[in-house]
């Protein structure tokens, strides 16, 4: 599994990344894979809808998908939809920074990035138009994803 190698600066416990989005590269403290809350990716791994158990307990079709997805509040209708059909279990990935105070500040979703179990990446949505958000998505996405992976199980 091969994604891009963090670098931090030497004083201070930020990532040094460049999107050309300050607001967004000094918030950013850390990117990874799998289940992981920070200030710019929130990541979950999230069950397929065909999956029916959960610690030995059987739950109807769908319930542990739409449980895994309930904490993406601010997720367009037509990505949820595209990751039910995906129908396997896949990691879900926000990245997203803040104006102003987490707290009260506007939080802005660039877009979401979606790869399977073994970082294999499936499928990036832009959510915010604009070349700011494409060039977030794509300083991140070898962060987040095994883009060698990818063209190996293709």
């Amino acid at each position: 599994m091969a994604r891009k190698v963090l670098t931090f600066h030497s004083t201070s416990d930020r990532m040094v990344i460049d999107t050309g989005c300050s607001a967004f590269d000094s918030q950013c403290s850390h990117l990874t894979s799998g289940n992981h809350w920070a200030n710019c990716q929130f990541s979950m791994f999230i069950r397929p809808s065909s999956e029916t158990e959960c610690s030995g307990r059987a739950v109807s079709a769908g319930e542990l998908f739409e449980f895994d997805m309930n904490t993406f509040t601010t997720m367009p209708d037509y990505v949820r939809v595209a990751i039910r059909a995906m129908n396997r279990t896949v990691v879900v990935s926000e990245i997203r920074h803040h104006l102003g105070s987490h707290r009260l500040g506007r939080k802005i979703v660039h877009g979401y990035i979606v790869t399977d179990a073994a970082e294999r990446l499936i499928r990036v949505f832009q959510t915010t138009a604009g070349a700011v958000s494409e060039r977030i998505l794509s300083t991140v996405l070898p962060y987040i994803a095994d883009l060698d992976g990818e063209r190996r199980a293709a």
